[in-house]
């Protein structure tokens, strides 16, 4: 197991790096709720409700394996989901029920789990100023968001490239790690980009869906996230059934722009205080 500290980031810690003192909670609840989709311990089902002029699409957040040695905020958020499924287990009842656990914005999500890690590994420090405590940026965590936000940018060249030079896409996108699951233009196209990396991949398919995978959900249904390493993360090697059809993702989004959670936080990343 890599060194704790040396460990390629997990989306939260990610989303939640690039904006330290905004928070991110309900960004980094959605980032992590997306690893779960790809590797199987959740999914999308789809029911149809009859709206004003035509039936519509509604998304459901259903756990289909259980997550064998969990994170902590991996296994709170499977706790959410499992409990929003007494309302239904809709997108807007998983966010709703995920800022009833976590508070506004889920801002606890990423208070409790999340920014305590990135201390821990030396990118974030806690200043107390006059009041309130804010979080800068070590060195080594300038280093880190800098990466980040140069893979989102890379994140919109696959989008682009997908049309144009599947092959260039796929082998972009394996270079960007779980840092795929920030880009909301790019997990709308989960679909056709796995199918790309799968194409264009180096033989590598068989080798993901084999029994001994750690990517793979074993036969008892469950995901062993100790074998799970981020930075092996490639789309391409997981079966993402779980995301749904046609436009699953777009529901997933809309469930979170519905929820009425509003942003993430509040204030500039210079000046946010929490007490």
């Amino acid at each position: 197991m890599p060194d704790r500290k040396t460990a390629p980031l997990s989306p939260a810690e990610a989303v939640v790096l690039l904006s330290p003192n905004l928070v991110k909670g309900q960004a980094a609840v959605k980032a992590t709720l997306l690893l779960l989709l790809a590797t199987g311990v959740l999914r999308i089902e789809e029911t149809e409700a009859a709206g004003i002029f035509s039936n519509k699409k509604i998304a459901h957040l259903r756990i289909a394996a259980e997550p064998k040695n969990a994170p902590p905020e991996v296994a709170a958020l499977v706790g959410v989901v499992r409990a929003a499924q007494a309302e239904g287990g809709k997108i807007k009842d998983v966010v709703k029920q995920a800022e009833k656990t976590f508070g506004p914005a889920c801002m606890q999500f990423s208070l409790k789990f999340i920014i305590p890690e990135l201390i821990a590994r030396g990118l974030l420090q806690k200043k107390k100023i006059l009041f309130t405590h804010v979080f800068r940026l070590t060195p080594e965590g300038e280093t880190a968001q800098a990466r980040i936000k140069s893979d989102l940018f890379k994140a919109d060249d696959v989008v682009r490239l997908l049309k144009s030079d599947p092959a260039q896409a796929a082998a972009l996108a394996a270079t960007l790690g779980t840092t795929v699951l920030l880009s909301d233009k790019l997990t709308r196209q989960f679909k056709p980009l796995a199918d790309a990396m799968r194409t264009n991949g180096d033989g590598g398919d068989a080798a993901a869906f084999s029994d001994s995978s750690p990517h793979r959900v074993s036969q008892h249904g469950s995901f062993d996230f100790g074998s799970f390493d981020f930075g092996s993360f490639d789309l391409g090697s997981f079966d993402l059934g779980g995301f749904g059809l046609g436009g699953a993702m777009d529901s997933f989004h809309g469930g979170f722009s519905d929820s009425g959670g509003g942003g993430d936080g509040g204030g500039g990343d210079g000046g946010g205080g929490h007490h």
